[in-house]
């Protein structure tokens, strides 16, 4: 199953995706000089950075990283479809590289850790490293992924276009501009967060990233304890959702 995955996978290749995420980080680095902002814009792009962060935090990390919680399958495909149009991979090989993260933490087998493959293996981690795939049977057991994988770029161009189709700008305001923004302060404190030779906890990057500041907490424990003072935004979304959840 996992070499069907790599054939279909050609469709989202590291060099294509590499250039989506170039292209959205620089209009959103951009944006803050050049582009025409009014509250409506603001207020759009706004919303979708927090459900792009929100998805990433409790969709690709904590749902299909560690399994830690259940959500309604429309809540799921939602959060799933956010992380995509975030152009970092789909969820089987973001999980995959997470859970292979976690069992080699920052030693030499860890796939990106800052420390040891350096900053710049570590920030395009996630698309540059190779995808072992026997860490993440059990997601590749379901079809929704195996079509992610099949279909990543399609869905893109789609979302594209009915974008374009309402205001060329959306493409912009509503999409590139968020997700460049996630993508390059997800990646920033992700690698901030991984300095020296252990995990650190940083409560302003909790705050920015709603909810992925505290990792010496999360490596220890395998997911991160909640607590009322953490500035867990996505952790907290989950307790009320699953009040089994293992955060």
């Amino acid at each position: 199953m996992a070499s069907t995955v790599l054939r279909q996978g050609r469709s989202w290749a590291p060099l294509t995706l590499l250039l989506g995420q170039a292209v959205a980080q620089v209009s959103a680095l951009l944006s803050l000089f050049l582009f025409p902002w009014s509250l409506t814009t603001g207020s759009i792009a706004f919303v979708m950075y927090v459900g792009i962060m929100l998805s990433v935090t409790m969709g690709y990390h904590r749902l299909y990283s560690h399994n830690s919680w259940k959500c309604p399958k429309s809540l799921e495909y939602v959060m799933l479809f956010l992380c995509h149009i975030m152009m970092i991979g789909p969820a089987i090989t973001w999980a995959a590289n997470h859970r292979e993260h976690h069992k080699f933490v920052d030693t030499e087998k860890d796939p990106h850790s800052p420390h040891y493959r350096g900053w710049l293996l570590a920030y395009f981690g996630q698309v540059l490293i190779t995808i072992n795939f026997k860490y993440v049977r059990d997601l590749l057991k379901n079809k929704i992924h195996r079509l992610q994988v099949k279909y990543y770029w399609q869905v893109i161009f789609v979302w594209a276009g009915i974008l374009f189709a309402i205001d060329p700008m959306a493409l912009l305001y509503a999409w590139l501009i968020p997700a460049g923004f996630a993508k390059l302060i997800g990646s920033l404190v992700f690698t901030y967060s991984h300095r020296g030779k252990q995990p650190h906890s940083d409560t302003w990057v909790g705050l920015i990233t709603l909810g992925e500041g505290f990792h010496d907490v999360h490596h220890e424990q395998g997911n991160r304890k909640v607590l009322w003072h953490n500035l867990d935004v996505g952790g907290q979304l989950i307790r009320m959702i699953d009040r089994n959840a293992r955060i």
